[in-house]
């Protein structure tokens, strides 16, 4: 007897190619997400650089009071502090910028997340539907043949009377 073929395995098929593709949206959600934890990381940096280089500046310029240095000189230190807080200025705007874009990614990662519990789901459903229909054809098949063996052994007792 040939065996039956599941009626469902094609749609099967496409909801686990989905679950796939979830599960590769979400792969590639995180690693967007790591990107730009790695950018933010950079861009702190930046800033405690500059912060660095502005407490340089200070000190450059309190020794130059000190030392009694040129207006000319004391004008140019005071310009490169001011151009050195713009930096700093502009470089906070940026890390602004990139948590703003980590929380994007977050709810990315997020949405990715959902979408491969929900193919999972899916999967899950199906496969449920292919066992019990695997159980019933099981058991309509013991019937079968437990019914066969009852006509065999009754008609092999009729014919022993």
């Amino acid at each position: 007897m040939k065996k039956p073929r599941y009626r469902l395995q094609p749609v099967l098929e496409v909801r686990e190619q989905v679950k796939k593709e979830a599960a590769q949206r979400l792969a590639t959600a995180r690693q967007a997400l790591a990107e730009a934890e790695a950018e933010l990381a950079r861009r702190l940096a930046a800033v405690d650089a500059c912060r660095q280089r502005q407490a340089e500046a200070d000190a450059k310029l309190v020794a130059a009071l000190r030392a009694g240095s040129a207006a000319h000189v004391l004008l140019a230190h005071r310009t490169f502090l001011a151009d050195l807080k713009e930096e700093e200025r502009r470089l906070r705007a940026a890390v602004e910028q990139q948590r703003v874009a980590i929380q994007q990614a977050e709810a990315a990662v997020e949405a990715a997340l959902q979408g491969l519990i929900e193919a999972s789901k899916e999967v899950q459903a199906i496969e449920k539907h292919r066992e019990n229909w695997q159980q019933s054809r099981k058991l309509e098949a013991e019937r079968r043949e437990n019914k066969a063996n009852d006509e065999f052994g009754t008609a092999r007792h009729g014919r022993q009377d």
